[in-house]
């Protein structure tokens, strides 16, 4: 077992994997792209679609899976029999481990990868527009978008105002491409995929009166119970068309489609009905990715920059040390040295004991 041990955390092992990976990266990525079709349905760091749908040609990516396994073993014995070396030496200047720390962070951040890679999932996308829609166990309302593009029309920056409501509370946030709002302590993102202006409701007129009105919102005609159904475009019309539901003091439901136009009024009820404008408002495209691995992520950014700072310390403190030294005088220079020396001595004496 001490053998297996040995092998396992010895640089060797590291340095062997290390290039196995690298090599594997290289074939997996021109296989990818000489047999694109073998790898439709691919996104992102989704690796269990190698484990559905098993398949000679993905060879390269199981043996690629098991190198990774074995590179995070490697990298926890080695960060682990370095601190119990440390521990052992009675070493208690922290910015020493400094080092160890930061292999913690690399180890975490190979688990997170793992993590994300098996357990993350894409829903459906979801419109969301000025009006509350529930995504993601959370809902959400466009209050802005502000859009600029490049000379040739190509869009430059896109960016959302939302609200977000949550365990009965609100508050602000920035929807954009590469900025998700972030939910759930960053496990679930809504990503924006599309953008643009979407119907809000219609302006009606009534006889000589307007109404602008909302999708579903209720109004009355000779006390027939009228509501805008939905606003599409089917082929057999030439204009956008309104689907009003009416319902009569009977109880009786029926459908009719008004096309929009001034042109284009219909006698319901008893009243002249035309559609004159479709009202439009900011909507956005959400697609819901969960991502269970990005707390860990976070665990993993805070030992990478606590490691770092800690190995910035130890530097600054041999930098500011060996300043000192120079400083000195020759004589007191040589019986620090010798004091130095005698130390690292008894320090062999006691290691090989």
């Amino acid at each position: 077992m001490k053998k297996v041990y040995t092998i396992l955390k010895s640089q060797k092992v590291g340095i062997i994997t290390g290039f196995t990976i690298t090599g594997l990266l290289i074939i997996g990525s021109l296989i990818m792209n000489y047999y694109p079709r073998h790898y439709a349905g691919l996104h992102g760091e989704d690796i269990s679609f190698f484990f559905i749908h098993k398949k000679p040609i993905h060879t390269w990516f199981y043996l690629l899976f098991l190198a990774c396994v074995l590179y995070g073993i490697n990298a926890s014995l080695c960060t682990l029999d370095s601190i119990i070396k440390k521990a052992k030496r009675g070493i208690r200047k922290i910015p020493l481990y400094g080092a160890s720390i930061v292999h913690i962070g690399f180890v975490i951040t190979l688990v997170a990868h793992l993590v994300g890679g098996l357990y993350s999932s894409t829903e459906p996308a979801v419109p969301v527009s000025d009006k509350w829609t529930a995504v993601a166990g959370a809902e959400m309302k466009i209050t802005d978008l502000k859009t600029s593009s490049y000379p040739n029309g190509m869009p430059k920056i896109i960016e959302a105002s939302v609200t977000v409501r949550k365990d009965g509370k609100e508050y602000a946030d920035t929807l954009g491409y590469n900025n998700p709002v972030l939910l759930r302590r960053g496990a679930t993102g809504l990503l924006m995929a599309d953008y643009g202006w979407v119907p809000s409701g219609v302006v009606v007129k009534i006889d000589d009166r307007t109404l602008s009105l909302r999708i579903n919102e209720p109004f009355t005609i000779n006390n027939n119970q009228m509501r805008i159904a939905d606003l599409y475009m089917p082929p057999q019309f030439r204009y956008p068309v309104v689907k009003l539901i009416s319902i009569n003091e009977n109880q009786n439901r029926q459908q009719i489609y008004v096309p929009i136009g001034e042109g284009n009024g219909r006698s319901i009820g008893g009243a002249h009905i035309t559609i004159v404008d479709v009202n439009t408002a900011p909507g956005v495209l959400v697609n819901v990715k969960n991502n269970p691995s990005i707390p860990l992520t976070f665990v993993a950014i805070v030992f990478f920059s606590t490691g770092m700072i800690l190995v910035i310390m130890r530097v600054v403190g041999i930098r500011n040390y060996t300043e000192q030294q120079d400083r000195l005088p020759l004589p007191s220079r040589e019986v620090i040295t010798q004091r130095q020396e005698g130390t690292k001595g008894m320090e062999e004496v006691v290691l090989r004991s």
